[in-house]
């Protein structure tokens, strides 16, 4: 069945683009009525957004003021970085086990898709955001694989920070090629049925991204 997207379904991701790819900038005040304008349409589904986008803590509302977009604190990044080592490192496990079945085949070759032509073909260009998107899938392949409704649903709910926290790790000389070079070798240790090896390559390249993020933010 073809599911009608709804207004405020639109205008979220809207405005979740715009937040993780910088567009919306940190400082700024908006108010509703400046981005219904914007996307021609009434206020309401625009307020439905905002109340989505607090509760997933990238925007801030000021009291008769409008709301800005949240920074992303220190602490944000390594309480990221831990939650997606702890359910990702179990997942890679659970795949490295499984490569013998149909599934988990299946699941290695979108993993290598998403590398050899997808992230592989933006790794010398500047397009973050679709480098980003392409980084997203290749670590929600292992989770989705588990078919497990709770680390999904916990992937799902970190899903816009994870895009904000991935994308601003992008921006740094060289790091395009780095990252593809780091999801490689997690690739490499799966695809050999070892676990323990993928789930620390994975660990090296989250630890790589906070220290990015971290060391820049403290400096």
């Amino acid at each position: 069945m073809i599911r009608k997207v709804s207004y405020k379904d639109q205008v979220y991701e809207h405005m979740k683009q715009d937040i993780v790819n910088g567009t919306m900038k940190i400082g700024e005040i908006y108010s509703e009525q400046m981005i219904a304008d914007q996307l021609n349409v009434s206020r309401t589904p625009v307020r439905e957004a905002v109340l989505q986008l607090r509760n997933e803590k990238l925007v801030e509302v000021y009291n008769n003021r409008g709301f800005g977009v949240k920074p992303v604190s220190v602490e944000d990044i390594r309480q990221i970085i831990q939650a997606r080592i702890a359910i990702e490192s179990y997942t890679l496990c659970r795949l490295a086990e499984s490569i013998h079945t149909p599934e988990g085949r299946d699941a290695l070759k979108e993993m290598e898709t998403c590398l050899e032509e997808k992230m592989a073909s933006l790794c010398d260009a500047k397009e973050h955001y679709l480098f980003m998107q392409a980084d997203m899938e290749f670590h929600g392949i292992s989770i989705l694989f588990t078919n497990n409704e709770y680390f999904t649903g916990m992937h799902r709910m970190m899903q816009a920070q994870l895009e904000r926290v991935t994308i601003s790790s992008l921006i740094y000389q060289g790091r395009h090629a780095a990252a593809l070079r780091e999801h490689k070798a997690i690739f490499r240790e799966v695809s050999r049925g070892k676990g323990k090896e993928a789930a620390a390559a994975l660990e090296k390249h989250m630890w790589m991204t906070e220290e990015l993020l971290t060391g820049h933010m403290l400096a």
